[in-house]
């Protein structure tokens, strides 16, 4: 995901009208391949990315360049690979995490989401991953940095209907959802099992509980649904 904005007004410039290209090279400014952006809603109507589908070619120091249209050439921008990120990846296998669920706390304590589905809080990870395809969610509506938490949340509310073989799971990202400033927040245990450095992130896992695909900030409802379709039963 690559997010544009003007640095002198810090204001979002990315637009569903404008298109950009990304151009990857290598250190020496070489051209490896260009790909197009796909836009994406990261707010609705308010913010967005470009995502970015590219073929890297393994661990090494890359530079990114873009031509974004009207706004003309940007870049470059130094880009770095690694071979064992700390996130989970696709291809790994998901954390039996265990979190919190409806049978020993209140939904009022397990989420900050003004409209939760009570369905994702009926099974920990552990049991999720552990039983069947799953949908992973980390995030926390209430207290998102990046204010994306709520609108993907409920993109995989409004979806999970067309895919009822899944088993889904929300975790809030904090323990403590209640307290009055960021100071006092807690992270639960899951953020550090799963290696999240930002939220959301969705993780969609198979029926071994091999994770195989991952999305963070915003993803577009047919990322998401052909994430989905692929491990349904």
């Amino acid at each position: 995901m690559i997010a544009l904005t003007d640095l002198a007004t810090g204001g979002h410039l990315a637009a569903p009208d404008i298109e950009v290209v990304a151009t990857l090279r290598d250190r020496t400014g070489s051209p490896l391949g260009e790909y197009q952006g796909e836009f994406v809603w990261l707010v609705p109507d308010v913010r967005g990315l470009y995502a970015f589908y590219m073929d890297i070619p393994g661990p090494g120091t890359f530079q990114l360049t873009l031509d974004a249209g009207r706004l003309g050439e940007l870049g470059p921008v130094g880009l770095v690979t690694v071979d064992e990120p700390l996130v989970v990846s696709p291809g790994d296998e998901a954390p039996r995490s265990e979190t919190r669920t409806l049978a020993e706390t209140d939904l009022a304590d397990l989420t900050s989401d003004p409209s939760p589905d009570p369905s994702f809080y009926d099974l920990t990870v552990a049991e999720a991953v552990g039983s069947g395809p799953s949908v992973i969610i980390f995030a926390t509506p209430a207290w998102c940095t990046s204010e994306a938490c709520g609108p993907l949340l409920d993109q995989v509310k409004e979806l999970s209907a067309g895919f009822p073989s899944l088993n889904y799971v929300h975790i809030e990202v904090y323990e403590n959802i209640h307290v009055s400033s960021f100071d006092e927040l807690i992270l639960v245990p899951s953020v550090v099992d799963w290696g999240l450095p930002s939220e959301p992130w969705v993780f969609v896992t198979d029926a071994g509980g091999v994770v195989r695909a991952s999305f963070e900030g915003a993803a577009s409802d047919e990322e998401l649904s052909r994430a989905f379709a692929a491990v349904s039963s």
